[in-house]
C-alpha cells in the first residue's frame, strides 16, 4: 500500500504591510467618480485686494534689499544695534512640520547674530484661528516679561502672524515689526484649486489626514473668499511696521516648476509656485519683489548652482528693512 503524498509546507508570505500610500490609492479607487468640473478656477482673483479700494499704498524696497543683500554676501553688519533687544518669533508655513531643514537656516542666521529666536509651535496643517491662539500666547508670555517681538512668517505663518495682530489689537504694543516671507494675504491661487476642484478637493480630504495628520479645512482657508471674507472681518492694522516679501520664478531647474508653469499658461500669473507675488502683498506693508526666487528658497537650503538665494541671508536682510521702520 502507497503512503499518502505529504504537501510541502507553503512558503509564508514576507510582504510588507500595506503602506498610507498604497491605503490611500485603494480608498480613492473605492469611490464613485467625482464629478467632471470645467470651471474658471480662480481666474481674475489673484491681486483682487491690491486693487480694492481700501487698500494703501506701499513702498518699494527692492533697491534697498538688493544693497544690503550684497553686504550680507560680503560678511558685512546691516542689523541695527536695537536688533539685540527683541525677541524673534518665527512661524512656520504649510507642512512646515514635515520638510527636514524647513526653517533651520534662518533660525540658526538670526542666533549667529546673538539674537534670541523662538519658533512657535504651530500646527503647520492646522486651522487658522487654532494657530492664532498659539501665537496669541507667545505674545502674551512676551508681554508678561516685557519683551519686544519680531514676528517672522513663512507662507501660512505670514498669515497667521497678520492675523493674530488683526484679532487682537490689545497686543499691537508687544510687536516690533512683522516680516511676511512669500505669504498668501490675499490668498492662495493653488489652494483656491486644491479646494474647490471636486476631483482634487476630494484628495486632499483623504490625504491631508491620512499622511499628515492635518485638516483640509486648512487648505480651504486660503482660497480667495476665504480670505476676503477674514480680511473683511478682521483688516490687518496699518500703525505696524511690516515688510513683506512677494516672488515670481519661472525655471525649470525650480522644483516647482510644474506648479509655476500651470499658474503662469491657465491664469496668466506670476508665482513663486505655490503664491502669486500680488497675493503676497499686505496692505500698508512695505515691499520687497523679486522675479527670481521660487517659494522654498526663502525657507529650504537648496542645490549650489540651482537655486539664487540662501534662506539666512533673506531672513536677516528682511528683518534690517524691518527695523529701519517705526
Amino acid at each position: 500500500m502507497t503512503p499518502p503524498q505529504l504537501e510541502p509546507p507553503r512558503p509564508q508570505s514576507t510582504a510588507p504591510a500595506p503602506g498610507a500610500i498604497h491605503r490611500l490609492t485603494r480608498t480613492l479607487r473605492g469611490l464613485p467618480p467625482a464629478e467632471r468640473w470645467w470651471g474658471p478656477g480662480c481666474a481674475g482673483m489673484a491681486g483682487w485686494l491690491k486693487h480694492a479700494a481700501s487698500s494703501l499704498p506701499e513702498e518699494d524696497l527692492t533697491p534697498r534689499f538688493r544693497a544690503l543683500l550684497a553686504r550680507v554676501r560680503q560678511g558685512l553688519p546691516v542689523l541695527p544695534e536695537e536688533a539685540k533687544r527683541h525677541q524673534y518669533v518665527l512661524v512656520r508655513g504649510m507642512l512646515g512640520d514635515e520638510l527636514p531643514g524647513y526653517l533651520l537656516d534662518n533660525v540658526q542666521r538670526l542666533e549667529r547674530r546673538g539674537l534670541d529666536v523662538r519658533e512657535a509651535a504651530v500646527d503647520t496643517e492646522g486651522l487658522l484661528a487654532d494657530n492664532v491662539a498659539v501665537l496669541r500666547e507667545v505674545l502674551r508670555d512676551a508681554e508678561y516679561f516685557g519683551r519686544t517681538v519680531v514676528m517672522v512668517g513663512h507662507s501660512k505663518g505670514g498669515v497667521e502672524c497678520t492675523a493674530t495682530l488683526a484679532r487682537y489689537p490689545e497686543l499691537r504694543h508687544v510687536v516690533r515689526a512683522v516680516v511676511t516671507l512669500q505669504a498668501p494675504y490675499g490668498g492662495s491661487s493653488i489652494a483656491h484649486d486644491l479646494a474647490t476642484t471636486p476631483q482634487l478637493r476630494r484628495l486632499i480630504d483623504f490625504a491631508f489626514p491620512l499622511l499628515f495628520h492635518g485638516v483640509s479645512r486648512s487648505v480651504e482657508e486660503l482660497s480667495y473668499p476665504q480670505r476676503r471674507a477674514f480680511i473683511a472681518r478682521y483688516p490687518y492694522p496699518a500703525d505696524i511696521p511690516t515688510v513683506s516679501l512677494a516672488t515670481s520664478r519661472l525655471s525649470r531647474v525650480s522644483t516647482l516648476y510644474p506648479l509655476q508653469r500651470y499658474l503662469r499658461e491657465r491664469y496668466g500669473y506670476l508665482a513663486d509656485g505655490m503664491v502669486t507675488a500680488v497675493d503676497a502683498e499686505v496692505p500698508g506693508a512695505r515691499v520687497v519683489r523679486l522675479d527670481d526666487m521660487d517659494h522654498a528658497e526663502a525657507a529650504l537650503r537648496g542645490l549650489p548652482g540651482l537655486v539664487r538665494y540662501h534662506p539666512g541671508d533673506v531672513t536677516e536682510v528682511m528683518v534690517a528693512l524691518a527695523l529701519e521702520t517705526r
